[in-house]
């Protein structure tokens, strides 16, 4: 497993595995890697900066870590990183997406699929009765705000549709050949394969409506709140028809994925509890009567009923309509593999949505301000630029900055995988397990000082950093070069390792 090659510096021709932005000069990476590996303290560095070796931008922290008696709070040890190689520790910086860093959103994927999948078959502090529950895999799309190039299918031969090579239609057919009133052709008979860039750009860019597809993003947040609501009102209400005692519970694991025209869809995991009045964390079983059609209903009749109005705008004196588009999947999800749909399929597909961004739009970019906005805003630009633009227009009033807050999002200011408290364990429960192991039965050195940072504690003593931030990125490119060569041939021991355990099980088995 190699990471992805990552110009060192802006302009700079020269590109390493995982290399992030220098702070100091660029020299040849050859150079570099001499002047590291010729140095006595190499190894020790090495072990140094294992922590944070796959990370494309490294977070460089500087000061004290202290030691201090957990029923005292005597100081019983301190350590300067300037003792440290380099005076710094190295922290990976943790960035969930694929395309900021390959290394640290590879951990938050494989994070994302414990942390969804045990919700469905139980495990880490989650009952297993769970996997008894009924539950389905919802996808609720955004609606139209004007007609784009698509890749449309009408019956599929082939066995996987994310690697479809079937006939497509075409895109937008008519039995006549019109044009809108820019001009634009209000037709298209392309047959569009994966890779033709005109997917998900609209017919006519004037015709579009970029102002409400970024009002509908920043207000997707809103919609989804008031759909699931829906949802746990409608199966009560039949569960009180029926006449079945006790109350219901929906909980949720959730991703959002941008799709190419860059409106926001959101693919939801649903399982359906019962709740304890007595004790609302309890995960229990639903009563009998309830099924997993019941959900299906619930949904569909949600994603049809449930929208809401926008506050006015002075560009929108009505405001905008937020409501779900007539596109709404909802499939079953069993444990046993007989169906299209199992637990690890779906756990797998939110995880992997949750390390996307904008990219899938053709717009990748960090947080925009007033300097940076007119790189990449144009009213009258591409179809991600124009997005951009309304995003800054409509946020000039004060009741609408969030959409220039999140304009290098389109407007969608949500988090990408989201959950309900009472569906799984938590990110940081499972940060605190890799932090523990590492520091007790890891390979790494006996003292980790990154595993002292995450404020571990032990049974006698507590381990504290007062640490500031250093800079961002490796020192150089020969120093990303070596760590990530490292971090690489360890991932693939590790491969090996799993794979020769799996030959084992499978010949036991």
């Amino acid at each position: 497993m190699v990471a992805p090659l990552l110009t060192a510096v802006p302009g700079t021709p020269i590109a390493v595995p995982g290399t992030a932005v220098s702070t100091g000069s660029p020299l040849y990476t050859r150079e570099h890697v001499m002047a590291r590996a010729g140095q006595g303290d190499y190894f020790e560095w090495l072990d140094h900066v294992w922590p944070a070796a796959g990370c494309a931008h490294p977070i460089r922290l500087h000061g004290q870590v202290l030691t201090l008696d957990a029923r005292t709070g005597a100081q019983l040890s301190a350590l300067h990183t300037e003792a440290l190689p380099d005076g710094v520790i190295y922290k990976a910086c943790g960035n969930r997406r694929a395309a900021v860093c390959p290394a640290c959103s590879v951990v938050y994927r494989r994070d994302a699929f414990q942390l969804l999948r045990a919700g469905l078959v139980g495990g880490k502090s989650v009952p297993d009765t769970v996997s008894q529950h009924p539950a389905v895999f919802a996808t609720f799309t955004a609606p139209s705000f004007g007609p784009v190039h698509t890749r449309h299918v009408r019956k599929h031969s082939c066995a996987d549709k994310n690697r479809c090579g079937c006939r497509p239609e075409p895109c937008h057919a008519r039995r006549d050949t019109p044009d809108c009133e820019h001009g634009q052709a209000a037709a298209c008979f392309a047959r569009h394969e994966h890779d033709d860039g005109a997917l998900g750009h609209p017919l006519c860019l004037d015709c579009y409506d970029h102002d409400h597809q970024v009002v509908w993003n920043h207000g997707a947040g809103e919609l989804w709140r008031r759909t699931k609501q829906h949802i746990e009102r409608y199966l009560n209400r039949l569960r009180r028809r029926r006449g079945i005692p006790g109350k219901l519970a929906v909980s949720h694991g959730k991703a959002a994925e941008f799709q190419i025209r860059g409106a926001v869809h959101f693919h939801v995991l649903l399982r359906l509890d019962a709740v304890d009045p007595d004790d609302k964390t309890l995960v229990l079983p639903p009563p009998p009567g309830m099924t997993v059609s019941d959900i299906d209903d619930a949904v569909k009749h949600a994603a049809a009923a449930i929208s809401y109005t926008t506050d006015t705008h002075p560009d929108r004196s009505s405001g905008w309509l937020i409501g779900w588009g007539r596109q709404v999947d909802v499939r079953v999800i069993t444990l046993s593999g007989d169906n299209t749909v199992t637990d690890s399929m779906v756990a797998g597909y939110l995880a992997k949505y949750s390390t996307k961004g904008t990219e899938s739009t053709g717009h990748s970019s960090r947080r925009l301000d007033g300097d940076t906005i007119g790189v990449y805003a144009d009213p009258a630009g591409s179809h991600p630029a124009r997005l951009i633009a309304a995003c800054w227009r409509l946020g000039r009033v004060n009741a609408w900055t969030g959409l220039r807050r999140w304009a290098h999002m389109l407007g969608f200011g949500g988090h990408f995988l989201t959950k309900a408290r009472r569906y799984s364990v938590t990110f940081a429960a499972l940060r605190h397990a890799r932090v523990t192991y590492r520091r007790s039965e890891g390979n790494g050195p006996e003292y980790n000082p990154i595993a002292a940072v995450e404020h571990v504690e032990e049974e006698t003593t507590l381990i504290v950093g007062r640490l500031t931030y250093a800079g961002s990125g490796w020192r150089n490119t020969g120093d990303a070069m070596l760590a990530n060569t490292a971090a690489a041939l360890a991932r693939e021991h590790q491969k090996a390792g799993r794979e020769d355990l799996a030959h084992e099980e499978g010949t036991h088995a």
